[in-house]
Protein backbone atom coordinates (compact mmCIF):
# COMPACT_ATOMS: atom_id res chain seq x y z
CA UNK A 1 0.00 0.00 0.00
CA UNK A 2 2.50 2.66 0.87
CA UNK A 3 4.84 1.36 -2.34
CA UNK A 4 1.46 2.27 -4.37
CA UNK A 5 0.94 5.70 -2.93
CA UNK A 6 4.76 6.42 -3.56
CA UNK A 7 4.70 5.75 -6.91
CA UNK A 8 1.24 7.46 -7.72
CA UNK A 9 3.00 10.33 -6.20
CA UNK A 10 5.63 10.18 -7.99
CA UNK A 11 3.82 9.98 -11.21
CA UNK A 12 2.79 13.20 -9.97
CA UNK A 13 5.33 15.10 -10.35
CA UNK A 14 5.66 18.34 -13.04
CA UNK A 15 7.27 21.13 -13.47
CA UNK A 16 5.84 24.81 -12.79
CA UNK A 17 6.73 25.64 -16.02
CA UNK A 18 4.90 26.02 -19.96
CA UNK A 19 7.13 23.13 -20.94
CA UNK A 20 5.71 20.35 -18.96
CA UNK A 21 2.33 19.22 -19.33
CA UNK A 22 0.13 19.60 -16.66
CA UNK A 23 -0.44 16.40 -13.85
CA UNK A 24 -3.40 14.00 -15.35
CA UNK A 25 -5.26 14.26 -12.22
CA UNK A 26 -7.84 17.62 -12.14
CA UNK A 27 -7.13 18.02 -8.03
CA UNK A 28 -3.55 17.75 -8.58
CA UNK A 29 -3.58 20.65 -11.41
CA UNK A 30 -5.64 22.94 -8.99
CA UNK A 31 -3.23 22.82 -6.17
CA UNK A 32 0.00 23.26 -9.13
CA UNK A 33 -2.23 26.02 -10.40
CA UNK A 34 -2.61 27.87 -6.98
CA UNK A 35 1.09 27.84 -6.13
CA UNK A 36 1.73 28.66 -9.92
CA UNK A 37 -0.61 31.88 -8.59
CA UNK A 38 1.27 32.57 -6.15
CA UNK A 39 4.33 32.85 -7.82
CA UNK A 40 2.60 35.08 -10.84
CA UNK A 41 1.94 37.36 -7.86
CA UNK A 42 5.59 37.47 -7.05
CA UNK A 43 6.12 38.64 -10.45
CA UNK A 44 3.36 41.00 -10.97
CA UNK A 45 4.45 42.75 -7.10
CA UNK A 46 1.01 42.77 -6.22
CA UNK A 47 -0.29 41.73 -2.45
CA UNK A 48 -3.89 41.67 -3.73
CA UNK A 49 -2.95 38.56 -5.99
CA UNK A 50 -1.12 36.84 -3.37
CA UNK A 51 -3.65 37.55 -1.08
CA UNK A 52 -6.29 35.95 -3.41
CA UNK A 53 -4.52 32.27 -3.37
CA UNK A 54 -3.47 32.76 0.56
CA UNK A 55 -5.42 31.63 3.98
CA UNK A 56 -5.74 34.46 6.40
CA UNK A 57 -2.56 33.52 8.91
CA UNK A 58 -0.36 31.66 6.41
CA UNK A 59 3.45 31.56 7.36
CA UNK A 60 6.62 31.32 5.67
CA UNK A 61 9.71 30.44 7.03
CA UNK A 62 13.07 30.30 5.58
CA UNK A 63 16.28 28.03 6.28
CA UNK A 64 19.52 29.37 5.72
CA UNK A 65 22.60 26.97 6.32
CA UNK A 66 25.58 28.68 8.15
CA UNK A 67 28.72 28.22 8.10
CA UNK A 68 28.99 26.62 10.93
CA UNK A 69 26.68 23.93 10.19
CA UNK A 70 23.94 25.00 11.79
CA UNK A 71 20.90 26.88 10.08
CA UNK A 72 19.34 29.97 10.97
CA UNK A 73 15.37 29.84 10.80
CA UNK A 74 12.99 32.62 9.93
CA UNK A 75 9.65 32.75 10.72
CA UNK A 76 7.30 35.71 9.39
CA UNK A 77 3.36 35.58 9.11
CA UNK A 78 2.46 36.37 5.10
CA UNK A 79 0.42 39.43 6.20
CA UNK A 80 3.64 41.25 7.76
CA UNK A 81 5.96 40.23 4.63
CA UNK A 82 4.33 39.69 0.99
CA UNK A 83 0.62 41.06 2.23
CA UNK A 84 1.88 44.19 2.67
CA UNK A 85 4.46 44.76 -0.12
CA UNK A 86 6.47 42.70 -3.37
CA UNK A 87 9.70 43.58 -4.05
CA UNK A 88 9.77 44.06 -7.42
CA UNK A 89 11.37 42.34 -9.81
CA UNK A 90 11.10 38.91 -8.50
CA UNK A 91 10.45 35.60 -10.13
CA UNK A 92 10.13 32.81 -9.01
CA UNK A 93 9.98 28.89 -10.41
CA UNK A 94 10.03 25.43 -9.60
CA UNK A 95 10.60 22.06 -11.05
CA UNK A 96 10.67 18.72 -11.01
CA UNK A 97 7.87 18.92 -8.30
CA UNK A 98 6.46 16.62 -5.81
CA UNK A 99 2.38 16.58 -5.05
CA UNK A 100 1.29 14.73 -2.72
CA UNK A 101 -2.43 15.40 -1.93
CA UNK A 102 -5.22 13.86 0.35
CA UNK A 103 -8.50 15.18 1.08
CA UNK A 104 -8.45 18.80 1.72
CA UNK A 105 -4.36 18.99 1.95
CA UNK A 106 -1.51 19.11 -0.52
CA UNK A 107 1.69 19.73 -0.74
CA UNK A 108 4.12 20.51 -3.49
CA UNK A 109 7.72 20.22 -3.25
CA UNK A 110 10.90 20.73 -5.31
CA UNK A 111 13.87 23.46 -5.50
CA UNK A 112 13.25 26.52 -7.06
CA UNK A 113 15.16 29.52 -8.08
CA UNK A 114 14.38 33.39 -7.40
CA UNK A 115 15.67 36.02 -9.56
CA UNK A 116 15.50 39.28 -8.73
CA UNK A 117 15.13 41.79 -12.06
CA UNK A 118 16.92 38.58 -13.84
CA UNK A 119 19.78 38.08 -11.91
CA UNK A 120 19.80 34.54 -9.92
CA UNK A 121 19.31 35.66 -5.58
CA UNK A 122 19.09 31.98 -4.33
CA UNK A 123 17.93 28.94 -5.25
CA UNK A 124 16.71 25.72 -2.32
CA UNK A 125 14.14 23.46 -1.87
CA UNK A 126 10.73 24.74 -1.54
CA UNK A 127 7.48 22.78 0.23
CA UNK A 128 4.16 24.65 -0.35
CA UNK A 129 0.64 23.62 2.15
CA UNK A 130 -2.27 24.26 0.57
CA UNK A 131 -5.25 23.02 2.00
CA UNK A 132 -9.11 23.31 0.35
CA UNK A 133 -11.97 24.59 3.01
CA UNK A 134 -13.89 26.20 0.89
CA UNK A 135 -13.72 24.29 -2.70
CA UNK A 136 -10.20 26.29 -4.20
CA UNK A 137 -7.19 25.79 -3.12
CA UNK A 138 -4.93 28.04 -0.67
CA UNK A 139 -1.63 28.43 0.59
CA UNK A 140 -1.11 28.01 3.75
CA UNK A 141 2.36 28.18 4.64
CA UNK A 142 5.27 28.28 2.36
CA UNK A 143 8.74 26.71 3.77
CA UNK A 144 12.44 27.26 1.94
CA UNK A 145 15.70 26.74 1.92
CA UNK A 146 18.37 29.97 1.33
CA UNK A 147 21.30 28.35 -1.03
CA UNK A 148 22.96 30.66 -3.10
CA UNK A 149 25.87 28.35 -4.10
CA UNK A 150 23.75 25.31 -4.69
CA UNK A 151 21.88 26.37 -8.01
CA UNK A 152 24.06 24.34 -9.99
CA UNK A 153 23.26 21.05 -8.31
CA UNK A 154 20.06 21.89 -8.02
CA UNK A 155 19.06 22.88 -11.65
CA UNK A 156 20.05 19.08 -12.43
CA UNK A 157 17.29 17.64 -10.26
Amino acid sequence: MLLAALFAAALSTTNLTAETPPPADPEDRAVLAATQAFFDGMAAGSPDALRAVTLPGAQLTSVRPQADGTSKVSRTAFEDSFGKAVPPGLKEWMWSTLIVRHTSLATVTGPFELTKDGKTVHCGMQVFTLLKPEGAWKVASISWTVEPDACPALRKL
